[in-house]
Protein backbone atom coordinates (compact mmCIF):
# COMPACT_ATOMS: atom_id res chain seq x y z
CA UNK A 1 0.00 0.00 0.00
CA UNK A 2 0.91 3.38 -1.04
CA UNK A 3 4.49 2.08 -2.38
CA UNK A 4 4.25 4.18 -5.35
CA UNK A 5 3.47 7.37 -2.98
CA UNK A 6 6.17 6.37 -0.97
CA UNK A 7 8.75 5.95 -4.02
CA UNK A 8 7.89 9.48 -5.42
CA UNK A 9 8.45 10.94 -1.49
CA UNK A 10 11.83 9.22 -1.29
CA UNK A 11 13.26 9.33 -4.55
CA UNK A 12 11.22 12.62 -6.08
CA UNK A 13 10.32 14.87 -4.06
CA UNK A 14 13.11 14.85 -1.16
CA UNK A 15 16.13 15.61 -4.37
CA UNK A 16 13.53 18.66 -5.62
CA UNK A 17 13.39 19.86 -2.13
CA UNK A 18 17.37 19.92 -1.90
CA UNK A 19 17.57 21.57 -4.98
CA UNK A 20 14.75 24.45 -4.12
CA UNK A 21 17.03 25.14 -1.20
CA UNK A 22 20.49 24.70 -2.23
CA UNK A 23 18.92 27.16 -4.65
CA UNK A 24 17.83 29.34 -1.91
CA UNK A 25 21.19 29.65 -0.53
CA UNK A 26 23.34 30.48 -3.84
CA UNK A 27 20.30 33.89 -4.25
CA UNK A 28 21.04 34.50 -0.78
CA UNK A 29 24.85 34.45 -1.59
CA UNK A 30 24.63 36.24 -4.55
CA UNK A 31 22.52 38.71 -3.33
CA UNK A 32 25.27 39.45 -0.12
CA UNK A 33 27.99 39.76 -2.70
CA UNK A 34 26.03 42.45 -5.11
CA UNK A 35 22.92 43.78 -3.94
CA UNK A 36 22.08 45.32 -7.06
CA UNK A 37 19.40 43.17 -8.97
CA UNK A 38 20.83 42.63 -12.27
CA UNK A 39 23.45 41.01 -9.94
CA UNK A 40 21.10 38.45 -8.57
CA UNK A 41 18.52 37.94 -11.52
CA UNK A 42 19.46 34.80 -12.98
CA UNK A 43 20.30 33.14 -8.97
CA UNK A 44 16.76 34.83 -8.43
CA UNK A 45 15.24 32.86 -11.90
CA UNK A 46 17.02 29.50 -10.53
CA UNK A 47 15.35 29.34 -7.41
CA UNK A 48 11.83 30.71 -8.73
CA UNK A 49 12.27 27.32 -10.89
CA UNK A 50 13.83 25.50 -8.44
CA UNK A 51 11.06 26.03 -6.48
CA UNK A 52 7.93 25.21 -9.04
CA UNK A 53 10.14 22.12 -9.81
CA UNK A 54 9.87 20.77 -5.80
CA UNK A 55 6.05 22.51 -6.10
CA UNK A 56 5.28 20.07 -9.58
CA UNK A 57 6.77 17.11 -7.10
CA UNK A 58 4.58 17.56 -4.28
CA UNK A 59 1.60 17.90 -6.13
CA UNK A 60 1.96 14.64 -7.75
CA UNK A 61 2.20 12.64 -4.70
CA UNK A 62 -1.77 13.86 -4.55
CA UNK A 63 -1.88 11.60 -7.60
CA UNK A 64 -0.39 8.84 -6.91
CA UNK A 65 -1.69 8.79 -3.27
CA UNK A 66 -5.79 8.65 -4.05
CA UNK A 67 -5.32 5.73 -6.59
CA UNK A 68 -3.59 3.43 -4.08
CA UNK A 69 -6.19 4.37 -1.27
CA UNK A 70 -9.00 4.60 -3.03
CA UNK A 71 -9.88 7.83 -2.56
CA UNK A 72 -10.47 10.86 -4.39
CA UNK A 73 -8.03 13.87 -4.64
CA UNK A 74 -10.34 16.35 -3.10
CA UNK A 75 -10.56 13.82 0.11
CA UNK A 76 -6.72 13.32 0.14
CA UNK A 77 -5.86 17.55 -0.13
CA UNK A 78 -8.20 18.13 2.68
CA UNK A 79 -6.34 15.67 4.64
CA UNK A 80 -3.27 16.55 3.65
CA UNK A 81 -4.22 20.45 4.40
CA UNK A 82 -5.11 19.21 7.61
CA UNK A 83 -1.94 17.73 8.75
CA UNK A 84 -0.04 21.03 7.46
CA UNK A 85 1.84 22.02 11.20
CA UNK A 86 5.23 24.16 11.36
CA UNK A 87 7.39 21.92 11.48
CA UNK A 88 8.56 20.87 14.88
CA UNK A 89 5.58 22.86 16.38
CA UNK A 90 1.87 22.56 16.93
CA UNK A 91 1.44 25.81 14.97
CA UNK A 92 -0.84 25.12 11.66
CA UNK A 93 0.28 26.43 8.56
CA UNK A 94 -2.83 27.44 7.15
CA UNK A 95 -2.97 27.24 2.95
CA UNK A 96 0.31 25.57 2.72
CA UNK A 97 -0.56 22.67 0.30
CA UNK A 98 -2.83 24.75 -1.32
CA UNK A 99 -0.08 27.23 -2.25
CA UNK A 100 1.83 24.49 -3.00
CA UNK A 101 -1.04 23.23 -5.65
CA UNK A 102 -1.33 26.67 -7.05
CA UNK A 103 2.54 26.87 -8.00
CA UNK A 104 2.53 23.64 -9.54
CA UNK A 105 0.12 24.98 -11.58
CA UNK A 106 0.45 27.97 -12.28
CA UNK A 107 4.07 27.08 -13.38
CA UNK A 108 2.91 24.59 -16.06
CA UNK A 109 -0.18 26.92 -17.50
CA UNK A 110 0.90 30.73 -16.35
CA UNK A 111 -2.82 31.25 -15.89
CA UNK A 112 -4.98 30.32 -13.48
CA UNK A 113 -8.91 29.87 -13.52
CA UNK A 114 -9.33 27.57 -10.74
CA UNK A 115 -11.59 29.18 -7.77
CA UNK A 116 -9.85 26.91 -5.18
CA UNK A 117 -6.25 28.08 -6.17
CA UNK A 118 -5.24 30.88 -3.92
CA UNK A 119 -3.32 32.73 -6.59
CA UNK A 120 -4.46 33.28 -10.62
CA UNK A 121 -1.04 33.14 -12.51
CA UNK A 122 2.61 32.66 -12.11
CA UNK A 123 3.33 36.48 -11.53
CA UNK A 124 1.74 35.38 -8.13
CA UNK A 125 5.23 33.11 -7.38
CA UNK A 126 7.62 36.88 -6.91
CA UNK A 127 11.21 36.73 -5.96
CA UNK A 128 11.55 40.26 -4.41
CA UNK A 129 14.36 42.02 -2.52
CA UNK A 130 12.40 41.27 0.77
CA UNK A 131 9.84 39.12 2.23
CA UNK A 132 10.16 41.40 5.62
CA UNK A 133 7.27 41.85 7.49
CA UNK A 134 5.66 38.57 5.38
CA UNK A 135 4.84 35.43 7.26
CA UNK A 136 5.60 34.68 10.39
CA UNK A 137 8.46 35.10 12.47
CA UNK A 138 11.21 32.58 11.83
CA UNK A 139 9.69 31.82 8.67
CA UNK A 140 12.04 32.26 5.47
CA UNK A 141 15.22 34.53 5.12
CA UNK A 142 16.01 37.45 7.41
CA UNK A 143 17.11 40.87 6.71
CA UNK A 144 15.67 41.96 3.75
CA UNK A 145 17.57 39.25 1.73
CA UNK A 146 15.52 38.15 -1.47
CA UNK A 147 13.63 34.55 -1.69
CA UNK A 148 10.71 32.88 -3.30
CA UNK A 149 7.31 34.50 -2.38
CA UNK A 150 3.78 33.94 -2.99
CA UNK A 151 1.25 36.39 -2.94
CA UNK A 152 -2.15 34.80 -2.87
CA UNK A 153 -5.20 36.80 -4.76
CA UNK A 154 -6.54 37.49 -1.23
CA UNK A 155 -3.51 40.13 -0.61
CA UNK A 156 -1.39 37.55 1.49
CA UNK A 157 2.16 37.03 1.23
CA UNK A 158 4.09 34.21 2.15
CA UNK A 159 7.18 32.75 2.12
CA UNK A 160 7.42 29.31 -0.05
CA UNK A 161 10.67 28.31 2.50
CA UNK A 162 7.57 27.98 4.73
CA UNK A 163 5.33 25.93 2.31
CA UNK A 164 8.11 23.34 0.67
CA UNK A 165 8.95 21.93 4.35
CA UNK A 166 5.30 22.23 6.12
CA UNK A 167 4.09 20.49 3.27
CA UNK A 168 6.13 17.82 2.95
CA UNK A 169 5.93 17.12 7.01
CA UNK A 170 2.37 17.01 6.32
CA UNK A 171 2.74 14.05 3.73
CA UNK A 172 5.20 11.79 5.98
CA UNK A 173 2.20 11.92 8.61
CA UNK A 174 -0.68 11.36 6.15
CA UNK A 175 1.49 8.63 5.15
CA UNK A 176 2.75 7.12 8.44
CA UNK A 177 -1.22 7.21 9.81
CA UNK A 178 -2.10 4.68 7.22
CA UNK A 179 0.17 2.23 8.55
CA UNK A 180 2.62 2.22 6.21
CA UNK A 181 6.39 1.88 7.56
CA UNK A 182 8.59 4.54 6.58
CA UNK A 183 12.38 4.81 5.38
CA UNK A 184 14.71 5.32 8.52
CA UNK A 185 15.29 9.40 9.28
CA UNK A 186 16.07 11.59 9.92
CA UNK A 187 14.93 13.89 6.96
CA UNK A 188 15.44 17.73 6.36
CA UNK A 189 13.95 19.68 4.06
CA UNK A 190 15.11 23.81 4.03
CA UNK A 191 16.88 22.96 6.71
CA UNK A 192 13.88 21.46 9.08
CA UNK A 193 13.67 18.00 10.26
CA UNK A 194 10.35 16.80 8.64
CA UNK A 195 10.41 13.21 9.74
CA UNK A 196 12.82 12.08 12.61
Amino acid sequence: MLETTVDHLIHNVLPAAADYSAAERVLTQTFSTDNTPTAWDAAARTAKRRAAEVAIAIDALTDRCYGELGLTKAVVRNDISALCVWPGSITARAGAHDRIRGVSNAYKHQNLNDPALPITSENDVLVVGSGWGADAYGVGKYGGVPEVLVLETAGQMWKFLGDVPTAIAAWFRFIAATGVILPLGPFEVCGLQVHP
